[in-house]
């Protein structure tokens, strides 16, 4: 799936096809994961079947596959030249935004 021509429902939906991929490959069940996770039934349900879940559930339930290192380079800086280095280390140096000047 090339998640950048995607519609926000169609990534949720696919993330929650492949934990339930990941789920079965191990051969465990929905109440088993659900319990490993320490969530309940339901919310492994929603989660599979069409990606609906908080972000703590997200990361209980890939906890519990010990897919933990595919979290690894999400939302890493990716630097690719210079000027992009330079920017990110300006960016990364910036405390606060500046104040406006009263008039």
């Amino acid at each position: 799936m090339i998640f950048h021509l995607s519609t926000s429902a169609e990534i949720l939906q696919e993330l929650g096809a492949r934990l339930r991929e990941q789920r079965l490959a191990q051969s465990l069940t929905q109440r088993e994961l659900a319990q490993m996770a320490g969530l309940s039934l339901g919310a492994l349900r929603k989660l599979e079947s069409d990606g609906q879940c908080s972000l703590e559930t997200l990361v209980h339930v890939v906890q519990a596959l010990g897919l933990l290192e595919a979290l690894d380079d999400l939302f890493v800086l990716k630097r690719q030249s210079i000027a992009q280095m330079e920017q990110v280390d300006l960016v990364s140096r910036r405390k606060r935004a500046p104040r406006k000047k009263a008039s």
